[in-house]
């Protein structure tokens, strides 16, 4: 039975833990290295075991510091890496979080696998103990148990790093554990449903209240803000897992004094365990003294009169320090950076700020060690990206927003769609269902396109890329198994309101890829179709011609990187003088039934 969930239902299952270490034996020696076997918590009633390696140093000399070592996804328990700390003077255990023995394959009493269908699988509160993320904790924190135990092992020294989902792990298991006195967590962290790489495909895929409970359970951002310990975090500004964001909503949590920062530019993502800031961190805080001078740990970012600054908060001296900026929003793994040379003086560093807006900016430091650390991230005249932000109705138009999602959830219900069409008015006034009571402008030719097919018309007026996805999360693709979806959408992130702000290219790209994704997520059997954005403007030279055909010079690679089939029909639109005629849209945006016809024709060789 897992004991009643406080606001951090995980701390319930770390309660139900032994107090005394687990029991362990010990396979054969190679060198500084033994193999451990040692019991974790039961999977579906049956005991399992871990298998990790177990460092010790060569050298006697008192008990040692210790290191717990986490792998991350497609890894395995790392000889090599608890080596390298037994090298160093530590008793290290890289242990295995997915159920795998020495050679890499599931063993008989592992627990679950760590592939992303078991990971983000539904679940109720009662299975929470059978899910990977509890088992992979437990392996940790049974780990840890065991470390401190040893008898060759200070108990008052013992640490915590992990990599990628290890990093993951790191920033739940040293807000669960009290006794670790450091942790680096690297790459990975929480807040994976405001943006991470799952955030579009396997978190999408879950229905709304599976994907609440695995926040809810599995998120680190609910045990980030209990760690106490001293902790570096690492990262690249071009992560494609942990974008910066969500890292810095991470460490946000913990308190200043604690934390210590080093973002790097382009850093590369993979099971890197030889960063030597990781080393000296963790020296600093469990092996003190002359030989082991503490990371420089900058204070925030400040702004006055156009330069920007940063307080020397600990550590030092400085020998080094750079500015880096980049002007670009959006997908932070598309973003580049310049780098320019900063000032040292005393204890603070500055450089005057470039004047283009927006701007996203943060220092780096290096020691004479050549340590780099970082201040945080900030942003001048750039905000979150809205179109990635999920959101329900933000504007008033002719219809009632809320009745037609409703008419949507009846529809789907009614009869399963074996077709979707996403988008906002210009889908809207199509046809299908559910009816819009004021009429359509392409009945006919959606009848003839269709016919008897069963159609659902997921288009609302006035919807930006947020307002699908707000959709989306209340349920309008859920249970569906279409063959085919078809999405245009895009055209009205360009206009700021009262409610929101325009999006620039970059960011409806990105708030379309969202879409495409988690539609994907959701109906993995379908073929996904991505329309160019429709041209707009009566004339050649109108403003949002170019507008448009920004939005559409991105698109065409997002549909590429996403699987999904491109198709622009800018060229049918606008005749050869450059003019878009009244009689295909009589507004220069919205089609009138000859219009549609021209999508109707050219989505004929797509129908299943």
């Amino acid at each position: 039975m897992v004991p009643a969930a406080d606001e951090v239902p995980l701390k319930g299952l770390v309660a139900t833990l032994p107090e005394t270490p687990p029991a362990a034996n010990y396979g054969r020696r190679d060198g500084l290295l033994q193999e451990v076997w040692y019991e974790s918590v039961p999977l579906r009633g049956k005991p399992t075991r871990v298998f990790g390696w177990l460092g010790r140093p060569a050298a006697g000399g008192g008990k040692a510091p210790a290191m717990v070592l986490v792998h991350g996804g497609g890894g395995r328990a790392f000889a090599d890496w608890a080596k390298h700390w037994a090298e160093r003077g530590y008793v290290a255990l890289a242990m295995d979080t997915a159920g795998q023995g020495p050679d890499g394959q599931a063993h008989e009493a592992g627990g679950p696998g760590q592939g992303d269908d078991v990971k983000f699988r539904v679940f109720s509160d009662a299975e929470a103990a059978d899910m990977w993320t509890w088992h992979a904790v437990a392996a940790v924190l049974r780990g840890h148990a065991l470390v401190r135990s040893l008898p060759e092992v200070d108990p008052e020294r013992t640490g915590i790093t992990g990599i990628s989902w290890g990093g993951y792990l790191t920033c739940l298991c040293a807000g669960l554990d009290p006794k670790f006195k450091v942790a680096v967590p690297v790459y990975g962290c929480g807040f994976l449903g405001h943006n991470s790489f799952w955030r579009d495909r396997s978190l999408a895929a879950l229905d709304e209240e599976s994907r609440e409970r695995w926040l809810r359970w599995f998120d680190p951002a609910t045990t980030a803000g209990g760690i106490r310990c001293p902790v570096l975090f690492l990262n690249g500004t071009h992560d494609f897992a942990y974008p910066p964001d969500s890292y810095r909503r991470t460490y946000s949590l913990v308190p200043e004094g604690v934390r210590t920062l080093s973002l790097r530019v382009d850093l590369d993502h993979g099971h890197i365990w030889t960063f030597g800031e990781v080393d000296a961190f963790a020296d600093s805080v469990l092996r003190p003294g002359a030989g082991s001078p503490p990371l420089v740990r900058m204070g925030p970012l400040e702004l006055a009169d156009g330069k920007a600054s940063a307080v020397i908060a600990a550590g030092g001296p400085v020998a080094s320090a750079e500015l880096h900026v980049t002007t670009m929003t959006g997908d932070w793994v598309k973003r580049v950076w310049r780098t320019i040379p900063a000032e040292v003086s005393g204890k603070a560093v500055s450089a005057v700020l470039p004047a283009e807006r927006p701007l996203t900016y943060f220092f780096t430091v290096k020691d004479g060690r050549g340590l780099v650390t970082s201040t945080s991230w900030r942003s001048e005249g750039a905000e979150d990206n809205p179109a990635v932000v999920p959101a329900g109705k933000l504007e008033d138009d002719f219809y009632d927003w809320e009745a037609r999602h409703a008419a949507v959830m009846k529809a789907k219900a009614a009869r399963a769609p074996e077709i979707v069409m996403i988008g906002d008015s210009i889908t809207h006034l199509w046809g299908g269902e559910p009816q819009e009571p004021r009429g359509n402008r392409g009945a006919e030719s959606w009848r003839a396109l269709f016919g008897e097919r069963a159609v659902l018309n997921l288009g609302f007026g006035w919807d930006r890329t947020q307002n699908v996805l707000g959709r989306f999360e209340r349920g309008e693709l859920d249970g569906l198994q279409p063959k085919l979806a078809v999405i245009h959408i895009g055209t009205n992130n360009l206009a700021g309101t009262k409610s929101v702000r325009a999006a620039t290219a970059d960011e409806i790209a990105d708030g379309v890829q969202a879409v495409v994704l988690q539609t994907k997520a959701k109906c993995p059997g379908a073929r996904v179709v991505l329309m160019a954005v429709f041209p707009r403007g009566r004339e050649a030279g109108d403003p949002m011609r170019a507008r448009v055909a920004a939005i559409n010079e991105r698109l065409a690679g997002v549909a590429k990187a996403c699987g999904a089939e491109w198709l622009d029909l800018t060229g049918r639109y606008v005749g050869a003088d450059g003019r878009i005629s009244e009689e295909v849209m009589p507004d220069g945006l919205h089609p009138s039934e000859k219009g549609y016809a021209i999508w109707a024709e050219a989505l004929k060789p797509f129908l299943p």
